[in-house]
């Protein structure tokens, strides 16, 4: 929902899969759901929401160039060069939004670094509407502990589950038989077709411009290391790459020091959030008996981190309600009143 906000049109109701109104958690032998009356999330396919949005930039007078990969990216002193599988085309400037393994970006900085980065394997399991709503009607079903800091998801959608599992590149050993142990405990068949992507984590200190150049979304690092979410970073950073190129045709300044006000424009917005949300990952990662637990056993904790997904709150607010009551949510779980 959250995301959508940041989007200058609205989308087709057509493309909301499901409505999300609840999250239901689980670790171990916890098990917590929260429900709300107002609407906290929409569900919807990545595929189908990814070409709405190309087609409102075709509308806007984008030229979209398909089947085309670009294959090297050659920075000269007046211009910058993209050359693709087809062609070689000449540009003042290049926004780099292609993804956790961008080309642009070995212009700009080094690799990810192998903790940097999260491994999610996932698959789309074919079910009918009403066995979607049986097995959970209008709300997402989450799985922490999956193996030590890892956590699984049952995301509801039109006709199928989104089923899949994340966790910490270098701990995520043998991810497809995590992920085939996952789906069968939780009575899925294990006759499907996974895939497996990175998400890079964000909250890190890194260079997200070069001369002539700007990275956006997965590609600059902005996504949320507790979630995942990386869409709604992927818009912000993209209008404020847009605006900053904009200024810089006005007065023919492409140079990394005229460009990188992008980067403290994307910092206040939303940069202080990442970092907090990287703090609470490492704080649970540490502790994960005392916060999965947390999560899957306190409606309250639950009920107050759902307000993040909403975008009602940041990561900063939450960690100051959640800290200090810690001690005393663990002693209500030890020993309930």
């Amino acid at each position: 929902m959250s995301a959508l906000s940041h989007l200058d049109f609205g989308i087709k109701t057509d493309l909301i899969e499901r409505e999300c109104y609840g999250e239901r958690v689980h670790f171990k032998k916890y098990q917590i759901e929260v429900r709300r009356k107002t609407r906290m999330a929409i569900l919807v396919s990545r595929d189908k929401i990814d070409a709405y949005i190309v087609s409102k930039a075709v509308d806007a007078g984008v030229v979209l160039h398909e089947e085309e990969k670009a294959i090297s990216i050659i920075q000269r002193p007046s211009s910058i060069v993209v050359e693709t599988t087809k062609e070689k085309y000449n540009a003042k400037a290049v926004i780099g939004a292609d993804g956790v393994n961008s080309i642009v970006s070995k212009q700009v900085r080094d690799s990810y670094k192998p903790d940097e980065l999260a491994l999610c394997i996932a698959a789309e399991i074919p079910a009918t509407n009403e066995e979607v709503d049986e097995y959970i009607d209008n709300a997402i079903d989450i799985h922490y502990g999956v193996t030590k800091f890892d956590y699984g998801w049952v995301f509801p959608k039109e006709k199928h589950f989104s089923v899949g599992v994340a966790g910490i590149l270098p701990l995520m050993n043998n991810p497809r038989n995590i992920f085939m142990s996952f789906i069968k405990k939780l009575g899925f068949s294990t006759d499907v077709v996974a895939h497996a992507h990175l998400i890079p984590s964000g909250g890190y200190e890194r260079e997200v411009c070069s001369d002539r150049l700007i990275l956006v979304g997965d590609a600059a690092g902005f996504a949320d290391p507790f979630i995942g979410e990386g869409i709604k970073y992927a818009f912000i950073s993209g209008k404020l790459a847009a605006e900053r190129v904009a200024e810089s045709y006005e007065n023919d300044d492409f140079s990394k020091s005229a460009l990188d006000s992008y980067k403290g424009s994307c910092y206040n917005q939303f940069g202080a959030n990442l970092e907090y949300s990287l703090k609470l990952t490492r704080l649970m990662n540490k502790y994960p008996g005392i916060f999965f637990r947390l999560l899957s056993s306190d409606k309250k904790v639950l009920d107050k981190g759902f307000e993040i997904v909403a975008g009602r709150i940041e990561y900063k607010e939450y960690m100051r309600w959640l800290v200090p009551r810690v001690p005393y949510f663990m002693l209500k779980t030890l020993m309930p009143f």
